[in-house]
């Protein structure tokens, strides 16, 4: 009792001491006023949710709701951020800096503008280049800028399609693309050292009117930024054709608007129509309940209620910092209630990548194809590999988040290979890696409508190019979504589950399985989880042994594995997933990879990271299951596919029943998958509220 009372006071010592902190350091009248509210009534838990811990800096940035308190977004963290990204960068560049510089901008979101500034002041009081937008800017500009400029580094302050009470700080390195480690925790280390705002420099906006070492990039980046894109038109007399298809474009209160008509100009189609109420830049997104694309129907009501009054083909969206990308088509045949046909980012992907070859191609017939290549996350689609193996160029696997994408990119590059589109399945497209070394929702949206205007051109739909891509390079059908869990503990106790399942299974089985020598722990499903029919109706026996101890690994040395502790686990992965069988797993938290089948693991060849949850399941049918906790929300997000190739290639009716039984077969094996893998009832998990359809 006494220590726990002891405990209580140092506790209640620490927030009062980082109280007391806060206010000696916090400059900004309303968040210095939001912690002295707190102290004032006595809110202690309050203030040590808000003080007591540090926003995390990684290799996304940062990203968190705004307000006062050192674990949110706001004038002091921002100015933390800055002073330690700024020291690394002086460690990293040396004299270089000052002359090269860093390129900052903004989007549209409450306080982006101030914390930009804030930002920029920084760099100019250490007589740093700083090339500051004075207006709002599509993230992707901030990429192409540390490109063409030259510059050190790269900082964006967006939240992308978060709620609006978020913000973020989004950095790129002097390649251009996005951080990866170690930068990550270095700059984080160097943020630890400079927690202090800097005297007479930090807030000190009036430097940025006085220094020299600031100036607005945007007339230069806009005229350069768009004569590259003019690159990426192949059909400029079909865009300005009287046959034409209509658009209309939505930049869902973000920053796209005057960039997405720009654009518009330069492939020469006539102008879209606008979505009224939701082109100008809007901190509240008003209209929407998600400003993000990718949520569906819900969010693009509007534009489909201005493309019906307007009579338009289809409907462009970008998300509020323009670097994601949607496409709608009316649907001719009636199968959608609302009449629109929203495109999945795995679709999208499928036809921007097949356009990107079919189009490249056709300009560089004499390129050796063996020095092409596209790339994809983990958890899109595998399509962009089956076009691959058919036309001979090269696809590369990367994790999830186009830091990776644009890092890889850049090795590409380097070594004079012709890399030619890169996507990620949450509308996420790179349509030229040269100039953007990130997903880039401008160059996606007029690189789609060029598209959709050519298949328009030779009478087919988007959907009828999915099957005709489908036809060569074989079915791949995805479902993907996400529940919403806001307590940690909950997340954590899901994955490890999964990695120690059937825990409650009976003593007897227990003892049988403890039994075993370590060096037999890794092992196929037994006789009894198998079935010479497969995917009979009635549950099978429960078949949950050992597959994995990471006491004896076999894909590491002798010497590696005598050296591991007795507090080392044992992994128990399930072997099968209601009437289905699970033949292997890749585990990319603890670094291994099964195939029960063989009774081998080894490595797996992506990059692993205890700091991330993402497990994937490959099942006897075909089919492929990627659970993961998201890194800048409170998610667990599942990504699935199946992939089958029909033996006969001319009967369309047979197409559409063997993609409709394939559809079916995935969303049983999904639906059972979630139930008995994530328990959502017992784990109150907040289902998705928004629908595609």
């Amino acid at each position: 009792m006494a220590s726990e009372t002891k405990n209580h006071k140092e506790t209640d010592s620490d927030v009062k001491e980082k109280t007391e902190l806060w206010l000696k350091w916090d400059q900004c009248e309303a968040t210095r006023k939001e912690i002295e509210n707190l102290k004032n009534e006595n809110k202690w838990d309050d203030l040590s949710v808000r003080l007591c811990h540090r926003i995390h800096f990684g290799t996304a940035g940062l990203r968190a709701k705004m307000g006062g308190g050192f674990s949110l977004m706001n004038e002091l963290t921002v100015i933390q951020a800055t002073q330690g990204l700024l020291r690394y960068l002086q460690q990293e560049f040396k004299d270089d800096l000052s002359s090269t510089g860093v390129a900052v901008g903004f989007d549209a979101r409450h306080n982006s503008h101030r914390f930009a500034q804030l930002v920029a002041a920084l760099f100019a009081s250490e007589n740093i280049q700083c090339y500051l937008f004075t207006t709002t800017v599509p993230t992707p500009f901030i990429p192409f800028s540390v490109k063409h400029l030259n510059c050190k580094a790269g900082i964006m302050v967006t939240a992308s399609h978060n709620p609006k009470d978020d913000n973020g700080y989004k950095v790129y390195w002097a390649n251009g693309a996005q951080i990866v480690s170690p930068h990550d925790s270095n700059i984080a280390k160097c943020i630890e050292e400079n927690l202090e705002p800097w005297k007479e420099k930090a807030w000190n906006l009036d430097i940025l009117e006085k220094s020299n070492k600031v100036c607005d990039p945007m007339e230069k980046v806009q005229e350069i930024y768009f004569k590259q894109l003019r690159r990426l038109c192949y059909f400029p007399q079909l865009n300005s054709s009287p046959k034409a298809p209509k658009f209309v474009y939505t930049p869902i209160h973000g920053v796209g608007q005057p960039y997405a008509e720009q654009a518009f100009k330069v492939f020469e189609f006539k102008p879209f129509i606008s979505v009224t109420e939701q082109k100008d830049p809007d901190a509240e997104f008003r209209t929407v309940k998600y400003p993000n694309p990718e949520e569906g129907q819900s969010t693009l009501q509007l534009a489909e209620e201005t493309a019906n009054k307007n009579q338009c083909d289809f409907i462009l969206a970008n998300d509020p910092d323009a670097d994601r990308f949607a496409l709608a088509e009316r649907d001719p045949v009636g199968t959608v209630e609302s009449g629109w046909r929203i495109l999945t980012g795995n679709q999208l992907g499928a036809l921007l990548g097949w356009w990107r070859w079919f189009t490249w191609r056709n300009s560089n017939p004499d390129v050796n194809v063996d020095d092409v290549y596209m790339l994809y996350s983990t958890v899109s689609s595998h399509i962009l590999k089956s076009i691959g193996e058919v036309e001979g160029f090269h696809i590369i696997e990367t994790l999830t988040g186009f830091k990776w994408l644009g890092n890889k990119s850049v090795e590409l590059i380097k070594d004079k290979k012709h890399v030619l589109f890169g996507f990620e399945e949450a509308i996420g497209f790179m349509c030229d890696p040269y100039n953007v070394l990130d997903k880039d929702g401008i160059s996606a949206c007029v690189v789609g409508a060029e598209l959709c205007t050519y298949l328009k051109s030779i009478n087919r739909t988007l959907y009828e190019q999915l099957d005709h891509i489908s036809t060569i390079y074989g079915y791949h059908i995805n479902e993907n979504s996400y529940v919403f869990c806001y307590k940690t503990d909950v997340m954590l106790k899901i994955f490890h589950r999964l990695r120690h399942f059937d825990q409650e299974q009976s003593n007897t089985e227990k003892t049988q399985t403890e039994s075993k020598d370590n060096k037999e722990k890794i092992s196929a499903p037994s006789d009894k989880s198998q079935t010479t029919d497969a995917h009979k109706s009635e549950r099978k026996e429960e078949s949950v042994i050992v597959q994995y101890s990471n006491k004896i690994k076999s894909h590491i040395s002798v010497d590696e594995n005598q050296q591991k502790t007795a507090n080392d686990e044992d992994y128990v992965y399930p072997t099968t997933c209601g009437k289905y069988n699970v033949m292997g797993i890749r585990d990319l938290t603890v670094g291994i990879e099964v195939d029960f089948r063989t009774k081998k693991d080894k490595k797996p060849e992506l990059p692993c990271s205890s700091a991330t949850q993402m497990l994937t399941f490959y099942f006897d049918n075909g089919c492929e299951i990627t659970i993961r906790a998201s890194g800048t929300e409170p998610k667990i997000k599942w990504y699935s596919e199946i992939r089958k190739k029909p033996s006969n290639t001319n009967e369309n009716q047979l197409h559409e029943e063997f993609r409709q039984q394939a559809r079916e077969e995935l969303q049983d094996l999904l639906n059972t998958c979630i139930k008995e893998f994530l328990q959502p009832e017992k784990n109150e998990l907040i289902e998705r509220e928004t629908s595609r359809k």
